[in-house]
């Protein structure tokens, strides 16, 4: 190692070379040394280990050819090291080794799963600006690593993960995990601020230091987690936690069911009671045959003593169905038009609403634990389309960026949606361009 390694750095190469840690999440701040820790860790990997293979990824190539080959030089000539040459696919050493630079961005159409990457092999490798990166392109690379002569050199599979602070799967399978002392081998996290780098330079200091956006010091300087740096979120983060403890919202008036569908290996069936703006979840089933669907929503409408106008339900075929036997439940159709023409539809008027009642403090929702965190994660994903253009109607980002998210359907986010129409309607009766009625 040079003379440039830190202290936090020097943490890092312990578990780089350990037989326990595989996967080594390291930064999560601006100037922590990310990517001077990859370029040196993988150089003296290349030319110790002589004929192995290594990559380095980032959300896409163009950005992993300039940024890590700019570094690596630095890293480089600091070691006055030559025996390497640059390609454009990656950089080869005279000692037979190579990193290749991978295309991480995600293709839902095309590449869904990754499939790209399935017959590489490697010995280890790095992610670069995970932050950026699709989750499936981490779980697929686990499995492609320790497939090149790790056996000969006796080495275990390594994968470094550098990022700044951000609300995904780094938050979820590392930071969360690892703040709660729950994070176990062969994961491990290496907070990094600029802070714990002597070698940041004054000036990068200050700009953290003085600049004026409260997000982006939380995370790049403070290196905190739970600011989301996305301005197309409709929800604070706080707000988001706070909906679980807002004990100060009362239940009032009538109660009223908001089911999301589904039957057995299609998402989940959910179902959340609402009184006023408290909601509790009183349904959540992963296997429902349509016959048990039509039980269990007829049974929580006696055992909670709701109406049927007061029963929202999803309109895809199974709403169709249920409406020919709980006569009087009412569908939605998120596609209709909205009651406001700054919408682009029915379903985004009630998500802003949705948005507006958490951020307001004035929504409690009653849940398990377990349903506690899939709802948070759902919520962060009530984001608005088109962010960056304000002539457009108001929109919401597709289901289907939100399932590729997840891995799952935002069954939860759909309920609590739905849930709304009963506060838009309350002005109105007989708004049938946005929910029908069973004849």
């Amino acid at each position: 190692m040079s003379d440039k390694i830190n202290i936090k750095q020097r943490k890092a190469y312990n578990l780089l070379r350990d037989d326990k840690n595989y996967f080594i999440l390291y930064g999560g701040a601006g100037g922590g040394g990310k990517s001077w820790l990859g370029c040196e860790w993988l150089m003296q990997c290349a030319q110790n280990l002589p004929g192995t293979r290594w990559f380095v990824g980032r959300n896409n190539l163009k950005d992993s050819r300039e940024s890590v080959s700019i570094t690596f030089a630095k890293v480089a000539a600091s070691y006055n090291f030559k025996d390497y040459r640059l390609t454009s696919d990656g950089i080869k050493f005279d000692s037979g080794s190579e990193i290749i630079f991978l295309d991480l961005t995600y293709y839902p159409m095309k590449d869904p799963m990754y499939e790209r990457l399935g017959s590489k092999e490697f010995t280890g490798g790095w992610i670069e600006e995970a932050g950026e990166v699709h989750y499936l392109a981490f779980e697929v690379l686990k499995t492609r690593v320790g497939r090149h002569l790790n056996d000969v050199y006796g080495i275990p599979p390594k994968i470094l993960i550098t990022c700044n602070p951000k609300k995904n799967w780094l938050y979820k399978t590392f930071y969360k995990p690892w703040k709660e002392g729950k994070l176990k081998t062969p994961y491990a996290f290496i907070p990094a601020l600029v802070q714990d780098n002597p070698f940041a330079t004054k000036e990068y200091i200050e700009m953290l230091q003085n600049t004026n956006d409260n997000v982006t010091k939380q995370r790049l300087y403070f290196g905190n987690w739970e600011y989301d740096d996305d301005p197309s979120s409709l929800c604070d983060y706080d707000a988001i936690c706070d909906v679980f403890t807002n004990e100060h919202v009362r239940p009032n008036g009538l109660p009223k069911l908001s089911a999301d569908l589904a039957m057995k290996g299609r998402d989940r069936f959910v179902t959340g009671k609402a009184v006023g703006h408290v909601c509790t979840m009183i349904l959540d089933k992963t296997y429902s045959p349509g016959k048990m669907i039509e039980t269990d929503l007829r049974n929580a409408m006696i055992d909670h003593r709701v109406s049927r106008s007061n029963v929202i339900v999803d309109s895809d075929g199974l709403g169709a169905y249920l409406e020919s036997y709980l006569t009087g439940i009412k569908e939605f159709h998120g596609g209709a038009r909205a009651l406001s023409d700054e919408y682009d539809n029915i379903k985004t008027q009630c998500a802003f609403k949705l948005a507006e009642l958490i951020n307001n403090r004035d929504f409690r929702i009653i849940c398990t634990p377990e349903q506690e965190e899939r709802i948070k994660e759902e919520l962060a994903l009530l984001k608005r389309a088109n962010v960056d253009k304000d002539t457009r109607k108001k929109s919401l980002i597709t289901k289907e960026t939100m399932k590729a998210t997840l891995n799952h359907s935002p069954d939860y986010l759909d309920m609590l949606i739905m849930l709304m129409i009963f506060e838009l309607r309350k002005p109105l009766k007989g708004a049938r361009a946005i929910v029908t009625e069973a004849d």
